[in-house]
């Protein structure tokens, strides 16, 4: 009898995730002897915010940020959360300080009720209004947490919930000796790479990694490390991304970008996006696609396209 409540139970999961809201794409099989997780299902999805990193996290009733979106997305951003009853944010990871990532920053956090904020330490006072030094000394004084943890380098992991974590690859000390003088000084290459834990599901978030930090890492992690079952392509699926021997490592099965006007940045280039099919994964990008959700319970998942 508990055999027969496991499978409908599992029976109804798999029609939950296909028949939610958004297209569905199939459901990916799980490997034998992979199990779900303790917490329930899990959606990530990469918000369509035009040019830039919008990535929600939600779990058991709490939502989590990777990237805020730009400055010119603000309003497209709150309406993308309230389409997805979103009042309150508890944990934002900034993964580096250029204005597509982080540009909403100052406004989101009283707005959505921020409690902890994560980045890699740095700051850019190129950007406009000064976004990035001042929420570098509001981090600082301590302010969201920072003080405990804050500042995420390779090693690091953050617990998210049960069976749910963000393991650190990116930035730490291996980058001086692999990266030049002038590849170091590029801040797409200093940002946090982190992999996402959710029982037996992965998904690797590169932000705008450009090859010389894709090729440290992969000289640096093995191939169990660097797999996942979904990535999220760094800097939109630049031609400077996505260097051969690491997603040839990572080897995910979907490869999901966030990325705006093709005519403004040539965001995904199509060379870019041949050399993730060339290794088998299935491309999605949110100028085409629109938001690109991801449903998983930790062992099964499955990829919706907006359209």
């Amino acid at each position: 009898m508990k055999k027969i409540f496991k499978w409908a139970g599992a029976l109804l999961l798999l029609l939950g995730l296909f028949f939610g809201s958004g297209l569905a794409d199939e459901i990916a099989p799980s490997p034998q002897g992979r199990a779900a997780a303790p917490g329930g299902q899990l959606t990530i999805t990469l918000l369509d915010v035009g040019h830039g990193d919008a990535i929600l996290l939600q779990q058991g009733g709490k939502n989590a940020m990777i990237d805020v979106g730009d400055r010119s997305a603000w309003q497209i951003l709150q309406d993308r959360l309230a389409e997805r009853q979103v009042q309150r944010v508890e944990k934002v990871f900034i993964t580096h300080h250029h204005s597509d990532h982080m540009g909403n920053i100052l406004n989101f956090l009283p707005r959505y009720k921020v409690s902890r904020v994560y980045d890699n330490g740095g700051v850019n006072e190129k950007i406009k209004k000064k976004t990035s030094v001042k929420l570098r000394q509001i981090l600082d004084r301590g302010d969201y947490g920072y003080a405990k943890g804050g500042r995420l380098e390779a090693g690091s992991r953050v617990e998210l919930g049960p069976g749910y974590y963000l393991e650190i690859f990116s930035p730490g000390s291996f980058l001086t000796g692999s990266l030049s003088k002038k590849e170091l000084k590029n801040i797409n290459n200093t940002g946090l790479v982190m992999k996402l834990h959710y029982g037996d599901f992965t998904m690797l978030f590169t932000g705008d990694a450009e090859a010389p930090a894709e090729a440290a890492l992969a000289q640096r992690l093995s191939l169990e490390e660097l797999h996942c079952d979904v990535l999220k392509v760094g800097h939109h699926g630049s031609r400077n991304s996505s260097y051969y021997p690491f997603i040839a490592k990572v080897k995910p099965r979907y490869a999901l970008i966030s990325c705006g006007d093709f005519q403004k940045y040539h965001h995904p280039n199509p060379k870019t996006v041949g050399r993730l099919q060339h290794i088998g994964a299935t491309v999605y990008n949110t100028r085409e696609h629109g938001c690109l959700t991801v449903v998983t319970d930790g062992k099964n998942y499955q990829v919706r396209k907006e359209r």
